[in-house]
């Protein structure tokens, strides 16, 4: 093998190294950005939510669905709870 063949060698076999430690950092990287972008995700989620609930109004639409949910929710529990937890397929 020539010296300029055993160089190249060399040369090539650095260059691999390198790419493969470059390419290993740039993964990791990759995957800090991906849980940084689903941080900021969530936390526009958590906003528009927390928009929706407290709105600009008096009362949101929201605040007023879920207070009809509960308010449906806590007389069926109470008419099952006063007809002996009956079910009507019983």
């Amino acid at each position: 093998m020539s010296m300029i063949q055993r160089m190249t060698q060399l040369i090539q076999r650095g260059h691999a190294e390198a790419s493969a430690t470059i390419n290993t950092a740039a993964s990791r990287r990759q995957r800090g950005a991906s849980a940084i972008e689903y941080v900021i995700i969530a936390a526009v989620i958590a906003f528009a939510i927390f928009a929706a609930a407290f709105g600009t109004g008096e009362e949101s639409a929201l605040t007023s669905a879920f207070e009809s949910f509960f308010t449906q929710l806590t007389s069926i529990v109470n008419s099952a709870a006063v007809d002996g937890g009956a079910t009507p397929d019983s």
